[in-house]
């Protein structure tokens, strides 16, 4: 049965108070018992799979990657070449697979991302031109070739498996070589891109444009989730070898370091580079008057030679027209970096914005609150795609705020993996809490967590949809789920433990999961960990429901003692209590009730202050940290 209980306990500048929940109404059938107003939660569900997984031993209830956990390896060596002509990028490729998992692979599984441009393929994002997506010409596993009309390879949409001759064992590798084409989808002048695409045949966004083998884990195996457009991807870590050739004249940048700057630039184009990284200000490399030969070394075609030894994906942008300036960046433990911007001239915003600077300080702060930027350069390049990532290279507009969000990516999910297409929260989201921070600093003011008003336009509506759900069937509110309520859900922990403990602890999950495929789980756990304590009620009510907080102050009474207080929640958001005091004859004070308050099913709950002075007003959650949606009755007296 449950009774009225009295908890004591010492709040910030307080004192001893204590407080009391009020006793849940009875059921309307006679002789039943006293159910609790509401339930409060705090547990995770989890998943069959995931359940497994933490038995197998590759997760660990500590956030941990568990002794046995396994991430496979994936090695490319691809030479390409673009046709301005034609429009078509047409390239082959050597794929190494080391199967470092403890099963053996009867199958292969490819992705195709270029036959999401095709005509006959479902879609839950726009496109901008319609291809005939990629062309296999051959195909190869261990030297044997694959016959594309033979049960062997069987392709879906975008997805492509591959049966080999004989299966890989546990410790051994695949080689499978392919040779393709794609033409690359134009992008009109006046439309954003889809994460890519062209300007008429002088500028270049390229990603998404090799055979490129899919996420096998110890979750679900082979990753055959269809890329769909609104969310984004899953993929795996490996090295890239990658030579692209492009027309003499045009400059290139990509993933990765530069093999071969001697055969690619002119000895002035060198020259200012390396002066880029002597100096703290921004280096004009090649202005308009110096594109073209005069730019790059000669030659009617050049040959770009990158390698990368550890990332999960490759991007390049090439232009006839680009100019180029550049700075560095300093990062702690590794020393100065190279940061470059490749522009059209028209485009004047990356020059009076002075974007190149923006990259530097945005790397910066990025390393300075999670981990040192690891990449050994970073580059901006404009084109058709104003706002997309790939490891050490950005497709980007020209603002401060789209450049740190941008390179905000190369940590989350370039450094730190995770299923983007599945729990885009994960990339997105936690993105967002750290850009808030680095924007913050650079401007010198306040952090505000801006993503607040998204959130609250829809927050438990019929449109929201929990941040747990997957990406590409949150329908209207999954840009919401996706970027806006993790940063707000951060913020109202900072509520709970402290700002600078979720800083710390989202910084030490992210270090344990470097270069590795963390689930929300493995975060939820980490943060437990690195917080000491089990917080599963609040990753629950914030990342499995759309539940909302609706704190009111019910009444005031006071004594010779004190003041009384009654609060009313009538959300199922069960959130700490935080009231701001303010006298007319002392300095204010600010004191909380901890979340487990509710936790016995109450919907009210009473706290007596030892305050004796006059008080003017009184606050309910006076920073808004738990979002709470009507504040007419946040405060007293009333307004």
């Amino acid at each position: 049965m449950f009774r009225n209980k009295i908890v004591s306990t010492l709040v910030a500048g307080a004192g001893l108070i204590a407080f009391s929940a009020a006793s849940a109404q009875t059921p309307p059938i006679r002789g039943a018992p006293k159910w609790p107003e509401r339930a409060v939660r705090r547990d995770l569900p989890m998943s069959p799979d995931m359940r497994q997984a933490y038995s197998a031993g590759t997760r660990d209830s500590s956030g941990a990657p568990g002794r046995r956990y396994f991430s496979q390896k994936v090695d490319y060596v691809i030479q390409a070449t673009l046709d301005p002509a034609t429009n078509r990028v047409s390239g082959a490729e050597s794929i190494t697979l080391h199967n470092t998992t403890p099963d053996t692979l009867k199958t292969l599984v490819l992705r195709l991302y270029q036959n999401y441009f095709t005509a006959r393929v479902e879609r839950t994002d726009y496109v901008t031109d319609i291809t005939d997506g990629v062309t296999i010409k051959s195909l190869k596993v261990n030297g044997a070739p694959i016959s594309l009309e033979s049960n062997a390879y069987r392709l879906r949409e975008r997805i492509a498996t591959i049966t080999p001759p004989a299966a890989i064992p546990p410790g051994a590798n695949a080689t499978l070589d392919v040779e393709w084409s794609f033409a690359v989808p134009n992008v009109d002048t006046t439309t954003r891109g889809e994460r890519m695409g062209r300007f008429g045949s002088y500028l270049y966004q390229v990603a998404q444009w090799y055979p490129q083998i899919a996420m096998y884990d110890d979750i679900r195996g082979w990753d055959t989730d269809q890329y769909l457009g609104n969310a984004e991807f899953n993929n795996q870590f490996g090295s890239f070898d990658v030579k692209i050739t492009a027309p003499g004249g045009w400059l290139l940048g990509a993933t990765g370091e530069l093999q071969n700057p001697e055969q690619v630039y002119s000895s002035r184009t060198r020259d200012r580079l390396a002066m880029a990284m002597k100096v703290d200000t921004t280096i004009h490399v090649v202005e308009k008057d110096d594109r073209g030969a005069s730019a790059t070394a000669p030659g009617a075609t050049l040959t770009w030679h990158f390698k990368a030894p550890l990332v999960n994906d490759f991007a390049f942008a090439v232009s006839r027209d680009y100019v180029l300036d550049a700075t560095h960046a300093t990062i702690p433990t590794k020393g100065i970096i190279p940061v470059n911007v490749l522009y059209l001239p028209q485009h004047t915003n990356y020059r009076t914005n002075n974007t190149a600077q923006f990259g530097r300080k945005a790397l910066e702060h990025h390393s300075a609150f999670l981990f040192p930027y690891e990449f050994s350069q970073g580059t901006i390049a404009d084109g058709p795609e104003t706002g997309m990532e790939y490891p050490m290279i950005i497709f980007n507009g020209s603002s401060l705020g789209v450049t740190v969000h941008e390179f905000g990516h190369e940590w989350f999910p370039m450094m730190v993996g995770s299923n983007e297409t599945r729990y885009g929260f994960m990339d997105e989201g936690f993105n967002e809490y750290i850009d808030a921070v680095a924007v913050a600093a650079i401007n010198n003011v306040p952090v505000t967590q801006g993503r607040a008003t998204g959130y609250r336009r829809i927050a438990g509506t019929e449109i929201e949809a929990p941040m747990m759900w997957l990406n590409d069937y949150m329908g209207p509110g999954s840009s919401t789920a996706t970027y806006s309520k993790a940063p707000v859900a951060l913020n109202a922990l900072g509520g709970v433990v402290g700002d600078d403990r979720v800083a710390k602890a989202l910084a030490e999950y992210a270090v344990e999961w470097k270069y590795k495929h963390p689930t929300p789980y493995d975060f939820f756990f980490s943060m437990n960990k690195s917080l000491g304590m089990n917080l599963d009620w609040f990753w629950y009510g914030w990342f499995f429901t759309t539940y909302t907080t609706d704190q009111s102050i019910e009444s005031i009474t006071k004594d010779k003692t004190g003041v009384m207080v009654k609060i009313h929640d009538n959300g199922d958001l069960a959130m700490p209590v935080i009231l701001k005091f303010e006298f007319a004859d002392a300095p204010a004070k600010i004191v909380t009730m901890p979340a487990d308050v509710w936790f016995g099913g109450a919907r009210t709950i009473s706290a007596h202050y030892p305050f004796t002075g006059t008080i003017k007003t009184v606050t309910l959650d006076p920073d808004n940290r738990f979002q709470d949606l009507d504040r007419s009755n946040n405060v007293w007296p009333k307004q």
